[in-house]
This record gives C-alpha cells, structure tokens and sequence, in this order.
C-alpha cells in the first residue's frame, strides 16, 4: 500500500458484504488452509447471500450503544474491583 498512490481504506460492516463474509468464514475452515482457489461461480454455501445481495436485500445492523454515563459507570466498577 505504501507504493499505491491515493489509498482509501474503508470498513465495510459484514452485513453490508454477506457474500465475502460467508466466503471469509468457509476459507477459514481447515480444508481450504493454505489453498488457493478461483471460483468461475459462487460455491453452493453462498448462494442464499448471493442471490439476496444481488436483489439488494436490506439487513438491519444491530449494535450497543455505548455513551458516557455507561463508560463511566463501567469506570467506577472497576476502581471498585481493584480495591
């Protein structure tokens, strides 16, 4: 990257990627360990996050909020667990 001119690094969130996160997730399985493999057409295992991102399905990102009141009660616990 350092060679590249004008490099834009970007999170993507996995739900906004499914096909390359199921890709991600079987390429970490131990029978694809240190193989390369090109792909003509999407494995069986991706088809159903294929097909839905290509019909532009939409997914509903959940996450915790977190704001300062939380952090600071977190803060004051663990004054208290050191103690």
């Amino acid at each position: 990257m350092p060679r590249m001119e004008k490099v834009m690094v970007r999170h993507t969130y996995r739900e906004q990627n499914r096909v390359a996160d199921a890709l991600a997730k079987e390429a970490a399985n131990s029978s694809f360990l240190g193989r390369t493999i090109i792909l003509a057409v999407p494995p069986m295992f991706s088809n159903d996050v294929f097909w839905a991102d290509i019909l532009g399905t939409e997914l509903v990102r959940n996450f915790w909020s977190c704001n300062i009141d939380t952090v600071e009660q977190n803060m004051t616990i663990l004054r208290e667990l050191q103690y």
